[in-house]
């Protein structure tokens, strides 16, 4: 079916125009409030939602809108009210609303279903809401085990199929938002901004978010093998696919029972697949994070190599020539001096030969142990001595559970505690605080760590800085 048949023609319409991020932003109102109601909500209710929005824009806003007004209607209504309703109109028209009148006689609008579906995935790309890989695993294994899924095993298997395909292309995003960081970082020209990168966006973005928990507690190898052993036992069972394509033919999902034996064996295949070669996905994902670091690292090092040695002259004379080449109006390789001209004609090298300029690493010297002829005494008060050393040594080792125990002690029976209330006063506390927030994804402790947007303080008379975080009782 074509996609215009489905969604009217003038729909994205309203995000390409001048005013596209204020359109945006106001249908993601009225989308949020949509999600509170049962039926839809009255046009008044929707009018002062857009009036609200308006109210808090600037005059520069209002301009664009009367010239937007004039352009369509030929009319420059006064009225904030009457502004709204413009842009309702134009929702309307566009198709992104539709309204009705109820036995009530009162009008309300709604969200057509394909505007729903849009305005989800929008909403999820602008708040970079994260994929939970566990979840999908875990549904998964849960649909395959369930007591049901033998007498249901059809429904079992297409919820299965769902969830696998998010998982993977949950995961081929996570690898596609790597790659997007290396191209920013090496785009980056400050070393503020790509500090800004590193720390901030890609942190919060990819390693805490996506990648650490794909590492830790989202691991997608706890269930696989259950998964993998489940889709053999049905694969190698004709009973359970007779029974699950006799349950496909009567949904009138196959035309017969063939087509429908085919359809069954190709979605064990594909989710067997997924998961048995799940392996090489996420290789792929740890080379790009490598790649990432890596890139991010030689962007800042390049930028800051001031140098006066070789390498520091040498980075001065390429950046020269490199801003000569892509200055003026010229070709890039008319504005380099003679015999210059080919010095940029770089290009990755993917594999090695004999022209290599890559020196190889040597290989590994086994080491021959001499023969030990007569045993080394040891001097029972040096052994002490060693012993003594080696305990204290693992009393100051800040582990989990000794990092666990002084939290809920701070916490003495509060629901909450801030880190400025820890009583920081010396380097020990201050370690303490830093091995909490390491700790607090574990599963061993008995407290969580709120981090975002949370202000820095500052301890023992400004000798300690940290951000005030919020530890709370799991």
């Amino acid at each position: 079916m074509n996609l215009f048949a489905v969604i009217p023609e003038r729909l994205f319409s309203v995000l390409s125009s001048r005013l596209k991020e204020d359109y945006a932003a106001i249908l993601f109102r009225i989308y949020d409030q949509y999600q509170l109601t049962t039926f839809g909500m009255e046009r008044d209710v929707v009018i002062d939602l857009i009036v609200d929005y308006m109210e808090q824009k600037d005059q520069f806003f209002e301009q664009a809108l009367a010239d937007e007004i004039w352009e369509e209607s030929l009319d420059t209504p006064a009225g904030s009210r009457d502004r709204a309703a413009f842009i309702l109109r134009k929702l309307e028209s566009t198709g992104w609303l539709a309204g009705e009148v109820y036995s009530n006689y009162v009008q309300y609008i709604s969200l057509p279903d394909y505007a729903i579906k849009i305005l989800d995935v929008l909403d999820k790309i602008r708040r970079h809401r994260q994929v939970e890989y566990q979840g999908f695993v875990y549904a998964t294994y849960t649909l395959l085990h369930a007591p049901e899924a033998d007498r249901q095993g059809n429904l079992a298997l297409e919820k299965a199929y769902e969830q696998t395909e998010q998982l993977i292309n949950g995961l081929k995003s996570l690898n596609h938002n790597i790659k997007r960081y290396i191209e920013r970082v090496l785009a980056e020209k400050e070393p503020r901004e790509i500090l800004k990168i590193h720390f901030q966006d890609y942190m919060t973005e990819i390693i805490d978010q996506s990648y650490h928990r794909l590492k830790t507690s989202d691991n997608v190898s706890r269930y696989r093998p259950k998964i993998v052993a489940r889709l053999n036992q049905w694969y190698g069972d004709p009973v359970w696919v007779d029974r699950a394509a006799n349950l496909e033919v009567q949904r009138e999902r196959y035309p017969d029972l063939s087509a429908a034996r085919q359809g069954i064996y190709r979605s064990l295949d594909y989710i067997r697949q997924a998961y048995t070669g799940l392996d090489d996905l996420l290789e792929e994902i740890d080379r790009r994070n490598a790649r990432y670091a890596n890139a991010s690292f030689q962007q800042l090092k390049y930028i800051l190599n001031s140098s006066r040695d070789t390498e520091g002259q040498l980075t001065e004379i390429l950046k020269f020539l490199a801003e000569q080449r892509t200055s003026g109006g010229k070709r890039p390789d008319e504005q380099l001096p003679a015999g210059l001209s080919g010095l940029f004609g770089f290009f990755t090298q993917e594999f090695l030969s004999t022209d290599s300029l890559y020196t190889g690493r040597e290989a590994v010297r086994h080491h021959q142990p001499q023969e030990v002829h007569e045993l080394e005494t040891v001097d029972p008060a040096r052994r002490q001595e060693r012993l003594r050393h080696f305990q204290q040594r693992l009393e100051r080792r800040m582990t989990r559970e000794k990092i666990n125990a002084w939290i809920m002690g701070k916490l003495a029976g509060r629901e909450e505690i801030y880190a400025r209330e820890l009583g920081i006063a010396e380097m020990d506390d201050f370690i303490k605080l830093v091995y909490a927030s390491a700790y607090s994804r574990s599963r061993r402790v008995s407290y969580r760590v709120e981090r975002k947007d949370r202000p820095r303080v500052t301890a023992a008379g400004g000798s300690f800085e940290f951000k005030d975080l919020r530890l709370k009782r799991k």
